[in-house]
């Protein structure tokens, strides 16, 4: 009985030292849904380093292109998506070149995270404004049905914290409950 509770205590630290850096390691994504000729979120608030990812969850083809020709997407057919990192603070206005009525922002606030840009795409803006300006390189996603989830900083390491607080306390316990019934 106690090589058992031993063996489980082993393990659970095992696996928190396994799963717990994966956790905390991810970084901050965030998803527009494109559906009903509409983005969703039409207006965000993200902070330096957050890639955003838009999904093409309609029935048509969409674009989702900044007005500053920052990031451009190249059309996304139903169930494609595209992905920048926003590394550059200020507000990045965005449309679909197909249907200019649908329209939305993505604001950058904060300090930045990062010095350079990436993203997922086939070619280059070519509208200008006034707004910041970000780096991209292209590629775009086309596996239908699928989006990132959205996952991020501080709460994401909260939750493992506070698991791996659970699972430490445990152990202690069971140590604690072991010894006193080998005595």
């Amino acid at each position: 009985m106690r090589k058992t509770i031993l063996r489980l205590a082993a393990l659970s630290l095992v696996a928190l030292v396994l799963f717990a850096p994966t956790a905390g390691a991810q970084g901050k994504t965030m998803t527009v849904s494109i559906k009903n000729f509409a983005f969703n979120p039409p207006n965000a608030t993200v902070a330096p380093g957050t890639t955003v990812t838009w999904v093409n969850n309609d029935q048509a083809p969409h674009t989702a292109t900044a007005n500053n020709g920052a990031f451009d997407s190249g059309t996304l057919q139903p169930g494609q998506s595209y992905s920048f990192t926003f590394d550059k603070p200020g507000t990045y206005a965005y449309h679909c070149n197909i249907h200019p009525d649908m329209t939305a922002t993505v604001t950058v606030s904060g300090a930045s995270g990062s010095s350079s840009g990436s993203a997922s795409a086939s070619s280059s803006g070519s509208s200008t404004a006034t707004s910041p300006t970000a780096s991209a390189s292209p590629s775009v996603t086309t596996s239908p049905g699928t989006q990132m989830p959205s996952s991020g900083g501080p709460s994401s390491l909260g939750l493992v914290a506070a698991l791996a607080l659970v699972a430490f306390g445990a152990i202690a316990l069971i140590l604690v409950l072991v010894r006193r019934a080998a005595s």
